[in-house]
């Protein structure tokens, strides 16, 4: 297990596609909790770019080797181009409770706002609802995160929410 990290040794957040080498960690992280093919994997990281889609990992470095300890995937929406849809979170089993998974979500944010100032991030969960809520997210209908047209998603197991840019 990788030692938490130090002031010498902090964690990062970096893009993927600057950091191939370390795109069979993030394969197998992701794959730890929703199990698909390595191909079909190494293809979503690898339309990783500077806009959009981009996806993230956290990482930490113990001086011989560097971990990948979570991922975020950020993806456009056809129908708002001034929203994110944020998926594939996932922090390592291990880290959970750790503030990891907080730490790269302010990393994801700033990005989202600063960066490519859009206006408002989207997301969906079944599980990690209260997570979100205590960093600011709030529920909100279902967008359709696929085509052009504004129309919802009727999936019933997910929750939807939404963060939007801080006031200037």
């Amino acid at each position: 297990m990788t030692p938490p990290p130090t002031e010498e040794q902090p964690y990062k957040v970096v893009p993927i596609h600057k950091h191939r080498e370390l795109m069979d960690q993030c394969i197998a992280l992701i794959n730890s909790e929703w199990p698909r093919s390595y191909t079909a994997r190494l293809w979503s990281l690898e339309s990783s770019k500077e806009t959009l889609p981009t996806s993230f990992v956290l990482t930490a470095d113990d001086g011989k080797e560097t971990a990948v300890l979570a991922h975020a995937k950020l993806s456009p929406i056809p129908a708002d181009p001034h929203a994110v849809f944020v998926e594939s979170v996932v922090v390592a089993r291990e880290r959970r409770g750790q503030g990891i998974g907080r730490l790269l979500m302010r990393e994801v944010e700033n990005h989202c706002f600063t960066t490519l100032r859009l206006d408002r991030i989207y997301l969906c969960t079944i599980d990690q609802q209260a997570f979100y809520a205590k960093l600011g997210y709030e529920l909100c209908k279902a967008i359709n995160i696929f085509g052009s047209r504004p129309t919802f998603n009727q999936s019933t197991k997910k929750t939807w929410m939404t963060k939007g840019a801080p006031s200037k």
